[in-house]
């Protein structure tokens, strides 16, 4: 294992060659060890040029023959040494907040390279199901959390000594469902082959074989129908005697499953599914609900939900205010205090982060990406920022919008422009009605332009804040009530006179935008009753512009 005599070796190298070391950081992962050098800008070719001989001082230093080790350099961070014409003062102006800020801005996105900072297990998100012997789709909106989750139960079942094999769908989105598959089975295959290490069972050998003629048919080209099924029936075989109970257990982790065009999922489920047929081995996938399709029924092709795999859904929507916001900001201060900042308080008041839970919609990677541009714009707005405000929160929701619309061409390229033009539609209705939230009728959610919504609220272009409203005045029906995403009407300054829904502490208020003391809490049925006032949205008008 490394200790701090890898650190003095490499420092000690460098200096006999003549470049002085800054500082010299360590990365561990299962097997690995990476170990990053920070040099002179005009030092960097040589060192590079040093990397091989170091690694193998280095090795000879371990004792772990399977520990290999990776030497590289990055150049240290030029120190300014002009004078600014500005100085900022201010505690958001602190080296500490940088370093939030850069902390923020890396670990907004989770993955198998660069896992969360320290997970903190939502009671809501499922861990202890996700880690038993069962397969799972977990499904969930952009940034809610579902890589995080899966990396989670991923360590755990490597600390079980289980054998894992990680993928992310977006490696094989242009291939055919059969590619697709052959690339999965290498995955798992390489996996269960460094779990065998050296042996040569019959087992193993016969594992060895059907990955030879996986290879062969990604080499060639021969990967039709009958060739795909002739080598699933052997994998299936030779994976049987492997992953049984008491002996090996396998889990295969897809994320972003989205990617892989839908109407080929099923295929491809079917393919991985019977792959692991009788098996100890458990598939978790990662996808967006409305971008995905498990199960065909008219070919019987795919998962079936609840039959053939559990769902667990990550959608933490504003239903539960108090409790996302909780949740939340428990995760936001692990990171100041990594940051050396002792109290979530010192950066951002109570109003601010009741703001952010707002923009974010409750979901995570906004959350944390919305709160570090909030830091930079308040930062830009003023000389001495000492905390962030709301309206900070407010212009970093603007900014965020053209990255929500590129994710919207990423992850629905197909209707991008139905999508783009139903929230120009539904932005100006509910808008134009001085209302930043609107209702829809439970009736309409067989109707083809109920889809087309639920897509914007997957996309974070608007969410839901109540499930199911009943109407005073006509018995039986309800209604759901969600509203706009704060960027598409955060520029209060251009749109007076709205009625706005805002949070503090896990709290609803209404407000009137423009009008001084105008903030009503809204406690118990009050929150209910305002929302009955909300405009009441046709679905089908949204998408076609015609009423239903």
């Amino acid at each position: 294992m490394p200790d701090n005599s890898y650190i003095a070796f490499v420092e000690r190298s460098l200096a006999e060659a003549g470049i002085a070391t800054e500082r010299v950081e360590e990365r561990l992962f299962p097997g690995e060890l990476w170990l990053i050098a920070f040099v002179a800008r005009e030092s960097l070719l040589l060192a590079q040029s040093m990397a091989g001989s170091i690694e193998q001082g280095l090795s000879s230093l371990s004792l772990d023959g399977d520990f290999s080790i990776t030497v590289t350099f990055r150049t240290s961070p030029e120190s300014s040494t002009g004078s600014s014409s500005t100085t900022r003062r201010g505690k958001l102006a602190s080296s500490q907040v940088d370093q939030l800020i850069q902390l923020l801005e890396a670990r907004s996105r989770t993955s198998d390279a660069l896992p969360s900072l320290r997970y903190i297990e939502d009671p809501r998100a499922g861990l202890a199901a996700v880690k038993t012997s069962r397969h799972h789709i977990i499904y969930g909106r952009r940034g809610v959390g579902k890589t995080a989750l899966m990396l989670e139960a991923k360590r755990h079942a490597e600390g079980q000594g289980y054998v894992t094999a990680w993928l992310n769908a977006q490696i094989f989105r242009r291939t055919s469902p059969s590619v697709a598959f052959l690339v999965v089975a290498e995955t798992v295959i390489d996996a269960l082959l460094r779990h065998g290490g050296s042996s040569q069972s019959d087992a193993f050998a016969h594992l060895r074989q059907v990955n030879q003629a996986i290879a062969q048919a990604r080499e060639t080209g021969l990967h039709t129908d009958i060739e795909v099924d002739n080598i699933l029936a052997s994998l299936n075989k030779a994976l049987r005697p492997i992953l049984r109970e008491d002996l090996v257990r396998l889990y295969v982790y897809i994320d972003d499953f989205y990617f892989f065009p839908i109407a080929e999922q099923p295929l491809l489920l079917d393919y991985i599914s019977a792959m692991l047929r009788d098996c100890n081995g458990w598939l978790k996938i990662a996808s967006i609900e409305r971008l995905t399709r498990p199960f065909e029924p008219s070919s019987k092709l795919g998962i079936e939900i609840p039959h053939d795999a559990s769902k667990i859904d990550l959608d933490l929507t504003l239903e539960e205010p108090s409790s996302t916001q909780t949740f939340l900001e428990s995760i936001l201060v692990d990171y100041t205090i990594a940051a050396g900042i002792t109290k979530l308080s010192h950066v951002a008041g109570k109003a601010a982060l009741g703001r952010l839970a707002l923009a974010s919609g409750g979901v995570l990677r906004d959350y944390i990406t919305l709160f570090a541009s909030s830091i930079v714009v308040a930062r830009e707005k003023r000389l001495d920022p000492q905390e962030v405000g709301k309206e900070d929160v407010s212009g970093a929701a603007r900014k965020s919008a053209d990255s929500k619309k590129r994710d919207l061409e990423q992850d629905a390229s197909e209707n991008s422009g139905l999508l783009l033009s139903t929230l120009e539609r539904l932005s100006a209705q509910v808008q134009g009605e001085r209302h930043t939230f609107f209702r829809v009728d439970f009736n309409q959610k067989s109707r083809p332009g109920y889809e087309i919504l639920a897509q914007l609220v997957d996309l974070r272009f608007a969410h839901l804040i109540h499930a199911s409203l009943s109407d005073q005045h006509k018995g039986g029906v309800k209604y759901e009530v969600y509203m706009l995403a704060l960027s598409e009407f955060s520029d209060v300054r251009l749109k007076r006179g709205l009625y706005i829904l805002d949070l503090e502490n896990g709290e609803w208020s209404l407000r009137l935008t423009g009008r001084a003391q105008s903030i009503r809490k809204l406690r118990g049925t009050q929150f209910r009753d305002a929302l009955r006032q909300a405009p009441l949205v046709d679905v089908e008008y949204l998408v076609n512009g015609e009423s239903s």
